[in-house]
């Protein structure tokens, strides 16, 4: 008598729990530490920059994908299957060619963070936390001594993109968290920040690190989906 047997099929791996970020900007100063401190938590990291080639951190859960956030097909794929994504673009997004041209030389973050919205409703990916600006809404009242109303005399192109950015996302349908810094310094990490709504806020200088270890908490903080807050 013979007998057949069927082969054994090898269970298949469990899905991973961990929460898989990317993270928009990553090769900016701010962004970099915001892919350092993700992967210092254990999440999964997917770092999008404009030339692979000159990144340099290494580790087994971070991804570097190539792309230009100022041409949409670039983004195409690319989000599929993340929890949450940091949007931490410059006013003048890297391109993946270094031509500079009448468009690249503007300030474009709005029109970046406009295909960064479409791309996550097209993946699917709901959780957007921005790296905004101190200075966007109703902050501008609350600077120190004309603080805000400064910066939009002395940047009005720059301080006009970052209200057209702020207002794409909070107009969208995503669980979004928009944080408004004050300015950004090189400082070691180790600030008391005040983070909260309506908040007073000045030149105090605010270290990029602290404000990158934030906006990765935040990723997976649901309670603050739908806020705006000032971080001083």
């Amino acid at each position: 008598m013979t007998y057949r047997f069927a082969p054994r099929t090898p269970p298949s791996p469990a899905p991973d729990p961990r929460p898989r970020i990317a993270v928009i900007g990553a090769a900016g100063a701010t962004g970099q530490h915001a892919v350092r401190q993700a992967l210092a938590l254990g999440h999964r990291v997917t770092a999008l920059v404009a030339e692979p080639a000159l990144w340099a951190l290494a580790h087994d859960d971070l991804d570097v994908v190539r792309a230009d956030l100022l041409e949409p097909q670039s983004l195409r794929g690319v989000l599929e299957g993340h929890d949450a994504v940091l949007c931490l673009v410059g006013h003048k997004p890297e391109p993946l060619n270094q031509r500079e041209s009448p468009q690249r030389g503007a300030p474009q973050a709005a029109l970046a963070t406009r295909h960064i919205v479409a791309a996550m409703s097209e993946a699917g990916v709901s959780r957007l936390v921005l790296m905004g600006a101190a200075g966007v809404g109703n902050s501008v009242a609350a600077g120190a001594l004309g603080l805000g109303r400064w910066l939009h005399w002395l940047l009005p192109d720059v301080m006009a993109d970052k209200e057209r950015q702020e207002a794409l996302v909070r107009g969208s349908a995503l669980h979004w968290t928009v944080l408004r810094p004050a300015r950004l310094s090189h400082a070691p990490s180790g600030a008391d920040l005040h983070v909260g709504e309506n908040l007073r806020w000045g030149w105090r200088g605010i270290p990029r690190e602290d404000l990158a270890a934030l906006m990765v908490r935040l990723a997976t903080d649901s309670a603050s989906i739908g806020k705006v807050l000032t971080v001083a």
